[in-house]
């Protein structure tokens, strides 16, 4: 990937246009969507099968050490998607591979 850092991932250079991130967020947002339908599936089907308590799954979030945990997560993955977006006035990244 076109400077793909362990510590700065840059997942697109400075030439995309908005055209093309407004496409690619509608996509992401598409993929997102499926993934949280499948989820309250997975966790239908566990609690018709008494594998999963759905009262406690909900409260489980209140838990301190979760909703930490979960805030933290939330962070982290706004900060990534935010530095994998150079700024208007950055010079595009060359991939040297």
């Amino acid at each position: 990937m076109p400077g793909h850092a362990q510590d700065r991932p840059r997942y697109i250079d400075g030439a995309v246009d908005a055209e093309t991130l407004y496409r690619l967020l509608l996509e992401v947002t598409s993929e997102l969507s499926v993934t949280r339908d499948r989820l309250v599936l997975l966790e239908t089907v566990l609690a018709d099968h008494g594998l999963v308590n759905e009262e406690k799954l909900e409260l489980v979030a209140f838990r301190d050490d979760v909703a930490a945990r979960l805030d933290a997560d939330r962070k982290l993955l706004v900060q990534r998607l935010a530095a994998a977006v150079p700024p208007v006035d950055a010079e595009p990244v060359v991939d040297a591979g």
